[in-house]
């Protein structure tokens, strides 16, 4: 990987939750300097993003700024680090059985709620056995593989699953699984309203009004204070809002800014360019189910007439890289692949096809979906052009695109999947799993061998575990279910000392005062 370091570059590393971040131009390993800088306490702080709030329920959203709100508010039984590993949190300790089908985690004794009541194993027990019972939940990928969450007393708690389940600690470091009262979960949906008693960093200090949700330190959070006292998180949906507000000192920090803003404002006077691997990838889905790309043959043909190169030059600049295989740069299991067009190799697999003459194709999109999403489907239209594919675009609202995608109504749409960290089985559930509830990220994509190695991987640790990773990387070359493009990055801009507050992944990650 030949990534350019930004001022504040943060970058995936690790095996410690698909969330794992580092500060390397390989992704792969170090610490950043983030976190050595931040000098003392900050009076106040506010933080953009441009995801609107859906909910203080963390089983009832996948709003980037929810997360962001959940790993504030809650604390949980592994800590994030800046890095993206995980370190005791909660839990002081914790262990598995031999077979990874029970979790144990001993709590610390000291740790209390803001309204300085003790947190017991009580209240771990019922917030997960809440979640668990929620249908349709968002966190149901990593919660539908709990069987049974119990207190064993006052500061032990055992989690136990239907099968081996290795990388559970891994996820439990994201905010949507921190701890919050029994008692307020007897009425969850007036607590979750507004919660008026965390476990985390911060309470509540005002709720969401008019775009804006003010928080202030915990007292009685168990670990170290915030570095910030007074957190503001704010709504800016217009990017170059969030960059006049950023540049005139209204804000502090512009979250999840689109990659041609970031290309804008790097080397500014005062401002810090950060990037975060986000543990998944953009690409471009196939549908497998019925049309055209049916055909393994026509899948190949696109992979082939992709122009990767172009399309990061154009869309990332130098802050991102091409991808082409599965697994991103950020993750276990990558692998350096041929990311070059290759027109020759496109039109010997179309040869194949019934597009061996010339064909058309459907390509729907929406800028609602990543604002750069019209930008990247003309280039596809005109890659493929080169192949003798016609592209047809069509541009629809956010909403439709999804119906039509659960209904399998396309041929070809823009998307991207990620895990919650360094960790593959969320992204595998997601994006490969053919019974799963996204149906290989909508592409229909079932195949009996994948499926199997997805089941190696969720239920061993180790070397099988390993395996399987490199297998399923081989096998989605072989099948092709859709093109890869580029990891998934996140591009922010800060004027605040380095070590104050990063997006760590999918979340975010807020320094401390020793």
């Amino acid at each position: 990987m030949n990534r350019r370091i930004g001022k504040g570059w943060i970058a995936g590393v690790a095996v410690a939750s698909v969330l794992a971040l580092a500060a390397c131009s390989s992704g792969n390993s170090g610490t950043p300097a983030a976190q050595e800088d931040a000098g003392g306490p900050i009076d106040s702080a506010v933080v953009s993003l441009p995801a609107p709030s859906l909910s203080f329920d963390p089983t009832a959203s996948v709003s980037a700024t929810d997360r962001v709100t959940y790993q504030m508010l809650n604390a949980t039984l592994v800590n994030l680090e800046f890095d993206g590993t995980v370190s005791p949190g909660l839990a002081e300790s914790y262990e598995f059985n031999d077979d990874f089908t029970t979790f144990t985690a001993h709590l610390r004794k000291a740790a209390k709620f803001s309204d300085g009541s003790p947190i017991t194993a009580a209240d771990v027990a019922a917030t997960f056995t809440r979640h668990i019972g929620v249908k349709d939940s968002t966190i149901g990928s990593t919660l539908n593989r709990v069987a049974s969450v119990v207190a064993d007393g006052d500061d032990t708690v055992v989690f136990t699953f239907p099968a081996p389940f290795p990388s559970f600690v891994s996820a439990l470091s994201q905010g949507a699984l921190g701890v919050v009262p029994a008692a307020s979960l007897e009425d969850a949906d007036a607590y979750y309203t507004a919660p008026e008693v965390t476990s985390g960093q911060y309470t509540i200090d005002a709720g969401w009004a008019s775009n804006r949700l003010e928080l202030t330190a915990n007292e009685d959070y168990w670990g170290p204070q915030p570095i910030v006292k007074d957190l503001t998180l704010t709504v800016i949906e217009d990017a170059n809002s969030a960059i006049s507000q950023l540049q005139s000192g209204q804000i502090d920090f512009a979250g999840d800014l689109a990659p041609n803003f970031i290309t804008q404002i790097e080397g500014t006077d005062g401002i810090d360019v950060l990037m975060s691997d986000v543990f998944g990838f953009f690409d471009v889905r196939l549908n497998n189910r019925s049309g055209p790309f049916s055909d393994v043959n026509m899948r190949k043909a696109v992979n082939a007439a992709i122009d990767r190169e172009e399309i990061v030059s154009s869309i990332w600049g130098d802050n991102n890289s091409p991808q082409s295989g599965f697994w991103p740069d950020s993750m276990e299991g990558h692998v350096d692949r041929d990311v070059k067009q290759d027109l020759p190799a496109a039109k010997k697999f179309l040869a194949d096809t019934d597009c061996a003459d010339g064909c058309s194709v459907r390509m729907m999109y929406s800028d609602q979906d990543f604002p750069f999403s019209g930008q990247l489907a003309l280039m596809v239209q005109s890659q493929l052009a080169e192949v003798g594919i016609e592209v047809q675009l069509e541009k629809l609202d956010a909403s439709t695109m999804i119906d039509r995608l659960f209904a399998g109504e396309y041929d070809m749409v823009p998307g991207a999947m990620a895990s919650s960290g360094n960790v593959p089985d969320p992204l595998l559930a997601n994006a490969l799993l053919g019974t799963g509830f996204l149906k290989a990220e909508f592409t229909g994509y079932n195949s009996d061998e994948m499926n199997g190695l997805i089941q190696t991987v969720n239920v061993n640790d180790g070397d099988p575990r390993t395996k399987a990773i490199k297998q399923i990387e081989e096998q989605f070359v072989k099948d092709q279910p859709y093109v890869t493009l580029a990891p998934w990055v996140r591009g922010s801009a800060s004027t605040l000392p380095k070590g104050v507050f990063a997006l760590v992944g999918a979340t975010a990650k807020m320094g401390s005062v020793d």
